[in-house]
């Protein structure tokens, strides 16, 4: 009889092993390869990387004291990295939960009641008598990883936790390059300012100097008037400039992660980003590949791969292990005595027969593997072109500041000549206006420049992973310069 049995089981289990998962649920997606990574070879690698980013503070090259405190006091309150840290932390307990599977399970359980027999519930068939029932025992089960499901989870909870361990380092480069990019803005910010107040010190004076001409009798007084017009419109302006300055500086305090009395503290910015920001003559795609958001879509990948191998596991039958042993008393027998002792051996095999079920959840797994190759393909075309749409604005503004700075000395000189013309009586008001508003245009188009050439430099740090910043030109870009 007990060969029956096991040759029963064995037969069983050999029939039913061939319920695999059916092979026509397949992914669709792929992940690019080198027909986009041309010039990013290194990208190609088969091989992950765990979350050892850059860690160098990059920002320290600015030599902003301000802007070191600001980005170290936003890395410690943001809500930003607190979202991110948590979100880390439930990766974490997931990779503890999937852990946990391959641990046994054993548990320990004790009652003890008293209750009135009747006759009908009486052993004995007296009835009117009362019985303190009492037990002890403890429970042990154990499921057998046969087909690799559970260690295929635990290798999706553990790819999801990189991931959001890289989504935390994200969040850091975003904070502190997002402080960068608007502390530059402010120190522009202040800068356009300056040029506001210059503009109306500028009408100012020409106001004096219509006003003076008029008491002369050598200009009418509708000069007169479209003068202080002018002025009016320049302290209007220079109004403008501090209403943006103001609102740079609560948005700094915003990304700190405090309230707007924060701003009132932030001092004018002293950022200096280096003009000549030269980069390789062979740009390292090694870089491109530390962006974290492609590292962290790559791992995902990983994540859905696994979890579609356990989801193939549950197609096959399942054995688990359990086992009891413990003591029972009735009507007040001994509690440890040999006849109140119970245990008993459960093995079982389980499975699935009907299938539907496990086949929705593998088209649901395929379809988060798909999605997820096209989330990474989508994050490496997006890093590339950010890239190389930096790469081309910097070399763009470098030769765009060379024509606006000369264009901006031109029209200071125009203006000077024009001006010293007016006040000696030989020039007409028109002229001075003319000139001053066009010296007011190449002032702000080269203050402009220079602000999205700053900026354009925060954002290459940005889309490179964050932590590089070449001080010094290559050496054929030095040679270049010598020759």
């Amino acid at each position: 009889m007990r060969r029956y049995f096991l040759l029963s089981s064995l037969t069983l289990v050999v029939l039913l092993s061939g319920c695999a998962s059916p092979d026509d649920i397949r992914p669709q997606n792929t992940l690019f390869g080198n027909n986009v990574l041309t010039h990013s070879k290194s990208l190609t690698t088969d091989a992950l990387s765990s979350a050892n980013w850059p860690q160098q503070a990059w920002w320290l090259d600015f030599g902003d004291q301000d802007l070191n405190a600001l980005i170290a006091e936003s890395l410690k309150n943001s809500p930003d990295m607190q979202l991110a840290s948590a979100r880390l932390n439930q990766a974490n307990a997931q990779v503890a939960t999937a852990d946990s599977q391959f641990d046994p399970t054993l548990s320990a359980d004790a009652n003890m009641s008293r209750a009135r027999f009747s006759r009908m519930e009486d052993p004995l068939g007296e009835g009117n008598r009362y019985s303190t029932s009492r037990s002890l025992g403890l429970t042990f089960n154990y499921n057998f990883d046969l087909w690799g499901g559970k260690r295929a989870a635990w290798e999706a909870s553990v790819n999801n936790q990189k991931a959001a361990e890289i989504d935390q380092q994200a969040a850091r480069i975003a904070l502190s390059t997002g402080i960068t990019q608007t502390y530059i803005q402010l120190a522009n910010a202040y800068a356009l300012e300056d040029l506001a107040q210059k503009d109306f010190d500028r009408n100012q004076h020409i106001v004096e100097i219509t006003d003076r001409l008029f008491k002369n009798g050598l200009t009418s007084e509708d000069r007169l008037y479209a003068a202080q017009s002018g002025a009016a419109s320049a302290k209007q302006a220079l109004k403008q400039r501090s209403l943006v300055v103001a609102q740079l500086k609560n948005a700094l305090a915003a990304l700190v992660g405090t309230g707007p009395d924060r701003a009132l503290s932030i001092a004018r910015p002293d950022v200096s980003v280096q003009a000549d920001f030269h980069l390789p003559a062979d740009l390292p795609a090694s870089l491109i590949s530390h962006r974290p958001d492609i590292t962290a879509a790559r791992w995902r990948v990983e994540a859905t791969s696994k979890q579609i191998d356990a989801a193939k596991t549950r197609f096959y039958p399942d054995f688990n292990l359990t086992a009891m042993a413990g003591f029972k008393s009735v009507l007040g027998d001994a509690v440890f005595a040999d006849v109140s002792r119970s245990w008993n051996v459960t093995p079982a095999i389980s499975l699935p027969i009907f299938t539907s079920d496990l086949k929705a959840n593998l088209l649901s797994k395929t379809a988060d593997y798909d999605a997820a190759v096209a989330q990474y393909n989508q994050t490496l075309i997006t890093a590339l072109n950010e890239v190389s749409d930096n790469v081309l604005a910097l070399k763009s503004f470098e030769q765009q500041l060379i024509d606006a700075k000369e264009s901006m000395e031109l029209a200071e000189k125009s203006y000077q000549i024009t001006e010293k013309r007016y006040q000696a009586g030989m020039g007409s008001q028109l002229e001075v206006l003319m000139a001053e508003q066009q010296l007011l245009q190449a002032e702000s188009a080269f203050t402009a420049l220079k602000n999205q050439q700053q900026e354009s430099q925060i954002q290459l740090i940005k889309s490179l992973g964050g932590g590089f910043l070449a001080s010094q030109p290559p050496a054929a870009v030095k040679d270049a310069q010598n020759s």
